[in-house]
Formats: structure tokens, sequence, C-alpha cells
């Protein structure tokens, strides 16, 4: 009776692990994004997250400047979908002043709180990559987003992609 109640309980084991590998949905994301931004000989990087939930999963680098100081960023975005070819996808980049370093809730980059807001649609082939860069400052001390985001990928993948990073300006 004994060999028979474990080996019961070792197919069942087996079976509820089984059984929650295949109820998980697949790894493979519609985008790898990569974020970097470098003041002087400090420099951050990010990779892709997801909203939902709100602000994303991970939590996002923050690097310390002063005011003034020349800012350089950095991204680029590689099409991984699972499903081939993405079509009128949008690719938005933008930096925006924040009411404290790590708020989840984005600020609006067309509203007040904007610095830097730039937004192009296209369709991306599977292994497509899209890249860009720009240089500003920020003289006002305070705490600034810089994000890079899909947009028009919810509907097929059930989230955006999106890559951060936080700036504290001194």
């Amino acid at each position: 009776m004994k060999v028979h109640s474990r080996f019961v309980a070792a197919v069942t084991c087996a079976a509820l692990a089984l059984g929650s590998m295949l109820s998980r949905p697949a790894g493979a994301e519609h985008f790898d994004i990569l974020l970097r931004v470098f003041s002087g000989d400090k420099q951050v990087q990010s990779s892709m997250d997801t909203t939902p939930p709100i602000g994303g999963v991970n939590p996002r680098p923050v690097l310390k400047i002063k005011a003034g100081d020349p800012i350089r960023v950095t991204w680029r975005t590689k099409n991984s979908s699972p499903h081939g070819a993405l079509k009128g996808v949008s690719i938005h980049f933008f930096v925006v002043r924040e009411t404290k370093t790590g708020q989840k809730p984005v600020p609006d980059p067309a509203g007040e709180a904007g610095i830097l807001d730039s937004n192009f649609t296209t369709d991306m082939k599977f292994g497509a990559v899209s890249t860009g860069s720009t240089k500003l400052k920020i003289s006002e001390p305070g705490s600034y987003l810089v994000r890079l985001q899909s947009e028009g990928t919810h509907d097929e993948a059930g989230h955006e992609h999106f890559s951060a990073i936080d700036l504290e300006v001194q």
C-alpha cells in the first residue's frame, strides 16, 4: 500500500507540474528594447518591460546628474514578435517631468510636464531593428522619466512594451 501511495503522489505531482508549465504564456515578446542614458562618465540602461501593470514589472534604473549636464540617450527596438511582421506600430520616445522618482503613473508627455516628445508609426518585418539617439540638457532640478514605448500592440499582445529610466537632476 505504501508503494502505491508514493506512486500516486509522484504521478499527481508530475501532472500538476506539467499542467502549470502548459498553462503559462509563451516567453516570446513582440519587442526587444534597449534604452541607454549617458551623462559624463555615468550610464544606465534598461531593457523591455510591459504595461499593464501600471509602471511595469521591473524597477527602473536611476541616473543622478547635475542640472545642465549634457545627456545622451540611445535606443534600439527589435521586432521579435512570434507572429511575424508588426503593421502600423508606433514607437514613442519621450522625456517628462515626474512628481517623484519612480512614480508609477506616466505623466502626459504632451502636457505641461513634457520635455521632449517624439513619435513615429511604421511596419516592422520580423527581426527588423529601429534605432535612435538624442542629446539634451535639463536645467531644472527634479525627477524626470526617459521612456521608449510601443503603441498599437495591446490588442494583439494584451499589453504594450516599454523601457524606462529615471533621471534625478540635482
